[in-house]
């Protein structure tokens, strides 16, 4: 059934590779020939080497967390990064930390936290493994504060379609203005130079992950997160730490109405925003999250929190604050005004400052996308969800567009996510074929207004497979075009992450 192949482990029995043919985007019809399992970045090299001999596409494989079918491979073989899972190092004195590419997010921040030290990055799941946030560039609700993965990454060994590596650290190599417009040297390990021409396209200024990071000057390594596997293969991530903030702050808080939630998300917005210029010693507002959860999303999980309050039609905003000893009174007192000042339900809102609240908060915000999962488990339906963002003077333009579309079609749909970055998740379910394709036309509709409002396709999760038409849409034939050059001066056969963002 499998065999070793100089030490790593293969597989080519169909029963024993059904979990490498697909990922959390339930995309149907992966198929492979073999999965590889290497332990070392020369067992990559040696993979690659034999798919290249064999003529064999390449699909990289993380824990399989994704929502956008990046890893789903149609043909080839997989090179599956679970046996890469070592912490190499951690320095909390400098605050950095390398690790392999199949070591589990959740486990690795937990380990930094009892050494003092904190890796910000959170995407929902936490299962998830470095590399493949590396490959999404990730985020999560902490992205209000930090900015997505990109922000933490200091280096990356990377190794090349025809086996050669690369060591990028970040501030060593930046993109140069030719006649020919931007471009970027490479120098592989062998010495080999490759002179990269960058694509001209400009990136929505939102929170993003569609496409390749492309900027004037922009740093080599920034090339490399987000590219969803099409450009090289990770084997090492270095990272960089922040110390761990003494306390947290939060709050879970009920409004009456949408337009007075909208209201106090704008004002603790901008308050935040001006702290993180400035980052003055007074007391100020500053949250670090500032997530949503509409009405509809509350009655999905009422049976499992019964103190919602009944009169919360306009959802809940749930906050988090780094705090300390010293500040935290009148920190509360600083939320405390500002709710009062926007009609928030403050009676019955919930805050914690101790540990075990925290937790249950966090559960609450997670409950959220687990009912939606379990929506779709129990009732033989469909869900669609979006992933766009766009800037914040257009944020109240989308969602009432969103609200509209949802009303005048009799959509079920809840709303979630990072209103702090204009970023919402909005899940349609479908019952039967003919809602369906009524929930894909509206759908494509979101799209559409997202663009018109010079938003993003995609704010977190990635094109993958599912979202090619939707990056063409974004970005146009040409910028396409101007992608795959990219791709094929860096894999001149095409063979890695075939499918995904765009069709070779």
């Amino acid at each position: 059934a499998h065999f070793k192949h100089k030490q790593m482990i293969v597989k080519q029995d169909q029963d024993e590779i059904q979990d490498f043919l697909r990922d959390a985007s339930n995309m149907p019809g992966g198929h492979a020939d073999r999965v590889y399992f290497p332990a070392t970045e020369d067992d990559v090299i040696a993979a690659l080497a034999e798919c290249r001999e064999l003529g064999l596409r390449v699909t990289v494989s993380g824990a399989g967390t994704g929502l956008a079918g990046g890893r789903v491979p149609f043909g080839g073989a997989v090179i599956a990064t679970s046996q890469m899972k070592k912490i190499v190092s951690i320095d909390p004195q400098n605050l950095r930390a390398v690790v392999e590419p199949g070591v589990i997010l959740g486990e690795f921040q937990a380990e930094v936290e009892q050494q003092g030290v904190f890796y910000p990055p959170d995407p929902t799941e936490r299962t998830c493994f470095i590399g493949g946030t590396v490959a999404t560039n990730s985020s999560g609700a902490r992205t209000f504060k930090y900015g997505p993965t990109r922000n933490f990454i200091e280096a990356l060994d990377i190794v090349l379609a025809d086996g050669d590596r690369l060591k990028i650290r970040r501030g060593e190599h930046r993109a140069q203005e030719h006649h020919h417009g931007n471009a970027l040297r490479l120098v592989t390990d062998r010495g080999r130079e490759i002179d990269l021409t960058l694509p001209e396209y400009t990136m929505p200024r939102t929170k993003h992950a569609a496409g390749y990071f492309i900027n004037p000057g922009m740093d080599a390594i920034d090339l490399f997160i987000g590219a969803e596997g099409t450009l090289g293969i990770v084997t090492r991530i270095e990272v960089r730490l922040l110390p761990l903030p003494e306390k947290l702050f939060s709050g879970i808080i009920f409004f009456p109405d949408e337009r007075a939630t909208l209201d106090f998300v704008e004002e603790a917005r901008d308050r935040s925003r001006e702290q993180g210029e400035y980052r003055g010693n007074a007391v100020e507002i500053e949250a670090r999250a500032l997530e949503y959860i509409d009405a509809n999303s509350l009655e999905l999980i009422r049976d499992e929190f019964p103190t919602i309050p009944e009169d919360a039609a306009g959802g809940a905003i749930w906050i988090e604050q780094e705090t300390t000893d010293e500040t935290d009174e009148a920190l509360l007192e600083l939320w405390y005004e500002l709710m009062l000042k926007h009609n928030a339900l403050v009676d019955t809102s919930w805050f914690a400052i101790g540990e075990e609240d925290q937790r249950r908060m966090r559960h609450f915000r997670h409950a959220v996308p687990e009912a939606v999962y379990e929506q779709i488990t129990e009732g033989a339906q469909t869900k669609l969800g979006t992933d766009m963002a766009v800037p914040d003077s257009h944020f109240r333009e989308l969602l009432a567009f969103y609200r509209d579309q949802f009303q005048m079609h009799d959509l079920r749909n809840v709303i979630y996510g990072h209103i702090g970055n204009s970023h919402l998740h909005a899940n349609i379910f479908a019952r039967g074929a003919e809602e369906f394709r009524t929930a894909k036309e509206v759908y494509n509709r979101l799209v559409d207004k997202a663009l018109s409002l010079g938003g993003t396709i995609s704010a977190e999760h990635g094109v993958g497979k599912l979202k090619t038409s939707y990056l063409a849409k974004m970005y146009g034939a040409e910028a396409i075009d101007g992608m795959r050059r990219l791709k094929l001066q860096l894999d001149p056969a095409g063979i890695l992450g075939t499918g995904t963002m765009f069709d070779i």
